[in-house]
């Protein structure tokens, strides 16, 4: 079962996009990692996301941009959320 998050996902489309930084049209981009649960008409959970455009989300999917590239700023994107409090650390 894969972890979703709505609230996330639109704190996430909230952002400026993370390649050309403009604020229009921005949606959740999922990562398309195996490793994180991609595949086989799967998504990965709902925090492996990064915020793009319409154009650099078609992009991520034609490969234009690397994978590489789209786990950094994935990685950047959930560091960006624990530092807005979007995520907590629960004691």
């Amino acid at each position: 079962m894969r972890m979703k998050n709505k609230k996330y996902l639109q704190w996430v489309a909230s952002l400026p996009c993370i390649f050309c930084a403009t604020l229009q049209g921005v949606q959740a981009h999922h990562l398309r990692v195996m490793v994180l649960g991609a595949g086989a008409g799967r998504k990965a959970p709902d925090i492996f996301t990064l915020p793009v455009c319409y154009k650099c989300h078609e992009d991520c999917h034609n490969g234009t941009h690397p994978k590489e590239d789209q786990m950094r700023w994935c990685l950047q994107t959930i560091g960006r959320s624990f530092e807005e409090g979007m995520i907590q650390w629960k004691k």
